[in-house]
């Protein structure tokens, strides 16, 4: 996956503008670049709630170049994810992510095909009172394939709670097929 998604809605009604609201967000942050902060979801108080967040962990080799994505496939043996995965999952709530063709250069717009929002697998760490999380991707299906060999960790929106709050819920998540999406040249 590449370093940018969306988060926008033209819909007064939303979900996303329930949880920018729930997170403390008084405008629509639109295009998520790494480093900006963004809605997660997580765990508190036993509830799911959505919560302000920055994209990308600190790199341990080089902290002026944030790590923002992780290999799911990797993720549970790699001792810089690891806590995080079993510890403090969330889900990344967003209406469509960006991918650039490597042969034509063209950038596309990536959504769900039979919902107003995307929900990706991501965990966090805390640096102080400063939440900082990573997307976790997989190989490609065949929407993106063509476009793009890596695409993030979808999961259905009935699955959010049960992703965030069962350690043993995330393998079947990272093997589960993704949701169907649809591609915009932008």
């Amino acid at each position: 996956m590449c370093g940018r998604y969306t988060v926008f809605t033209q819909n007064d009604d939303s979900l996303m503008l329930t949880l920018l609201s729930q997170a403390g967000f008084t405008t629509m942050p639109g295009d998520v670049f790494p480093t900006d902060a963004a809605p997660i979801l997580t765990l508190s108080d036993g509830k799911i709630r959505s919560k302000f967040a920055y994209w990308g962990l600190p790199s341990p080799s080089n902290p002026s170049r944030p790590v923002i994505n992780s290999r799911c496939e990797t993720a549970s043996v790699k001792r810089y994810f690891r806590d995080a995965l079993y510890y403090r999952r969330c889900v990344i709530p967003a209406t469509g992510f960006y991918e650039w063709s490597r042969e034509t250069k063209l950038k596309y717009l990536f959504s769900a095909r039979d919902s107003e929002l995307l929900f990706m697998a991501g965990a966090y760490n805390e640096y102080g009172p400063v939440k900082k999380f990573v997307i976790f991707t997989r190989e490609a299906d065949d929407d993106i394939s063509d476009v793009h060999n890596r695409m993030p960790v979808l999961l259905p929106q009935d699955r959010v709670k049960e992703y965030i709050c069962d350690t043993a819920y995330y393998e079947k998540a990272f093997l589960t097929a993704p949701l169907r999406i649809i591609r915009v040249p932008v």
